[in-house]
Order: C-alpha cells, then structure tokens, then sequence
C-alpha cells in the first residue's frame, strides 16, 4: 500500500485562498474607495478586483509599509507597555452580524481584544490631529471602523510614523451611526455592482484602462456619432493634454539643469541621486536561434533540410498571434 503524501500548504498557497476569501466581501480598504473617500482607489477598481478583472500589483509605498509593520506595532507596544497579539497577514475577520465586511488586523491588545492597526505615512499634514486624539484621515477612519465592527470592540488604535522617524498614536471609537451607514452603503453598491454585474462608471485610473483595454480589446467595423458630451470629454481631453504637456517639457527642463549641475557627481546628499542601475544583458533569441541553425547547416549539410523544418516547427510552437494595441487617435 502507498504512503500517504502529506501536502503541506505554503505560504503562497494561504496567500492565494486571503486573495480569494477578499474577493467574497467588502473590506477595510475596500469601504473608503466604495464611499468616495479614499485617495488611493475607487468603485471601478473594487468592483474590477472583486470580479477578479485586474491584478493589483504591490507598489514600492506599499512594501515598505509592509515591512515596517512590524517595527511600527513594537514601537506601540514598547510605548504603552502593553502587550499585542500579531495577526495572521493572511485570515480575514469576518463582521460577525454582517459577513459582507471583513478586515484583515495588524494587531490586537491582549488586554482588551482591541486592533491596532500600523501605519507608515511621509508627512503629516492638516488632516492629523494632536497625538492620541481621535482625528485621522476620514480614509483611515473608515478602515478602523470594519475592524471594530469585526473584533466587536468599542475603540481602535492607529500607530503611525511619520517620515520614517515621528511615531503618533490615535484612539477612534465606534459609533452605532457610522456602522449602519457603511452596512446600507455596502449592501446597496454590492447588490447593484457584484449581484447583478452592473460596473461602475470608468475613472482615470490604470485599473480603469486595463480593463477597457481587455474588454474591447478588438475593434469592429462601424463607427458612432460625435454626442454634445463626447465633444465635451474630448474638449476637455484636449485641454489635459495641453498642460501635460506643457508640465512634461518643464520638467524635463528642469531636470537638465539638475543633471548639468551634478555632473559626474552622483547625489546631493539628502536631497537627490544620479546613480546607474545595475548592468543588464539584452539577448537577441532571435539572432541566436537563427545563428544556431546556421550553424548545424555547415556542420551537418545532408541534414540541412531537416534542421531548417525542426527551426520551423518550433518556431510555429512558440510563436503566438496577439490582437494589435487599440490606439486612439484624434484628428487635427
């Protein structure tokens, strides 16, 4: 009789399932974008993660938040004296009289169940309060609000570094008013936009064009008329455009005078860098192949004809069509 296999399951397979369980609820990052608030996503990119439309690739911002998680929390904790549990990154809190909103914790105190949730943030500005008052971005605010709905506890705090060397903390309490107000909103935008698939309206951001990019990904043969509001967006297209441009060439401008003044130098310390990335290869498989089969030609001349149908059908193996980039143009 065979042994039995013992699968254990990795780090990317526990990954891959909080991916999946996320895309089954509305949760606390997901709250600040559904209610117009949040600065950093919008209904279109949930609505286009939760159908599992886009890939929402990990930025340098959000590395280093990442990383500097841990870090931020034993500064609270050292700061407090009081003990944290460190959640599991990957399980996701469940809202326990509302299932449809979910939070994945940084941390939770011992003594009370309550979350603390890190933050690694470049500036303050006017939207922070004094320390340990209760006035954090509305965006912030929003995501404690779900981890005190899931954790059932009546406060939150927020540890936060500024500027990598400025450690704050803000306590946020529940309030009855707001949670219900999120439960109707989240039940309303998911009913309309997940249950009966209706996206919400297109935005200006790369999720955006990514999706209209696969979506209509092939162009057919019949054309539409100009309407008042299409002449509108293409007006103010135009405009946008301009001081794009505008804006591009200014600071190209001023980059030169930047790069000029430096000269060989590599930085300004503190301030900027002019440094080289690490030295890439570039290979020509194309050249290489080709040259290869050349090759075997000379060395092998009675197999020449061989040789050229085995480049032939691998070519035609590994050779895909793809459909050619929709490009919009305007006329003059």
């Amino acid at each position: 009789m065979p042994e039995a296999v013992i699968k254990f399951e990795t780090e990317a397979d526990r990954k891959a399932k909080w991916i999946a369980e996320r895309r089954t609820c509305i949760t606390g990052t997901d709250v600040a974008a559904i209610l117009g608030i949040s600065k950093w996503s919008s209904p279109i990119q949930v609505y286009l993660d939760k159908k599992g439309l886009v890939e929402v690739p990990e930025n340098e911002p959000m590395r280093w938040g990442r990383r500097l998680e841990r870090p931020i929390l034993d500064g609270y904790a050292d700061f407090y004296g009081i003990p944290l549990k460190y959640a599991d990154p990957w399980t996701l809190h469940k809202v326990p009289d509302f299932p449809l909103l979910g939070a994945s914790l940084d941390a939770i105190r011992i003594v009370d169940g309550a979350p603390v949730d890190a933050k690694n943030t470049r500036q303050r500005t006017e939207e922070w309060g004094e320390d340990g008052s209760d006035q954090i971005p509305v965006y912030y605010a929003s995501q404690l609000a779900i981890q005190m709905m899931a954790t059932r506890s009546n406060f939150a705090d927020l540890a936060v570094l500024f500027s990598g060397q400025a450690f704050a903390t803000f306590r946020v309490f529940a309030d009855k008013e707001t949670e219900d107000m999120i439960k109707e909103r989240v039940s309303v935008w998911w009913e309309r936009h997940i249950v009966q698939d209706i996206p919400p309206d297109v935005d200006g951001s790369t999720s955006s064009s990514d999706y209209l990019k696969k979506k209509f990904a092939r162009a057919a043969l019949v054309t539409k008329e100009a309407t008042p509001e299409v002449m509108e967006w293409i007006k103010e297209r135009q405009i946008a455009a301009r001081i794009e441009k505008e804006g591009k060439e200014k600071k190209i401008l001023f980059e030169n005078y930047i790069k000029n003044y430096l000269g060989d130098a590599c930085a300004i310390p503190g301030i900027l860098s002019w440094k080289n990335n690490k030295d890439g290869t570039d290979v020509n498989w194309e050249a290489v192949a080709c040259s290869v089969v050349h090759d075997l030609r000379i060395q092998w001349p009675n197999e020449a004809e061989r040789i050229q149908q085995c480049f032939e059908m691998f070519l035609a193996q590994y050779t895909e069509s793809t459909i050619g980039a929709r490009v919009l143009r305007f006329s003059k």
